[in-house]
């Protein structure tokens, strides 16, 4: 049984500016849901005798030198957001207040 269906396809593909046409809709579907499959298996793995810190306790941080680099203009930046607002992106507001 799918972990996703059509509906939750179109919330997702909404909410992440996607366009999908049926066909392509229906193929996200399928791989999503393999995806989701993966993910389970690898929940599934057990790493209960693996030492998260075992790692990184002699681990030394590599740091880059800080320079200024050439970067792209605010302008052509929010040129293609598809809102903005006093040269910002504008967002819809996912969590109302006093929640």
């Amino acid at each position: 049984m799918p972990k996703i269906d059509i509906n939750e396809a179109k919330k997702l593909a909404k909410l992440s500016r996607l366009e999908f046409n049926e066909a392509e809709l229906a193929n996200f579907v399928k791989e999503f849901d393999k995806t989701l499959e993966y993910m389970d298996t690898i929940q599934k793995v057990n790493t209960s005798n693996i030492d998260l810190h075992e790692k990184t306790i002699n681990a030394k941080t590599q740091l880059r030198k800080d320079e200024v680099k050439n970067s792209f203009a605010q302008k052509d930046i929010i040129a293609n957001a598809p809102q903005s607002e006093d040269g910002a992106f504008a967002v819809p507001i996912t969590v109302e207040e006093g929640e």
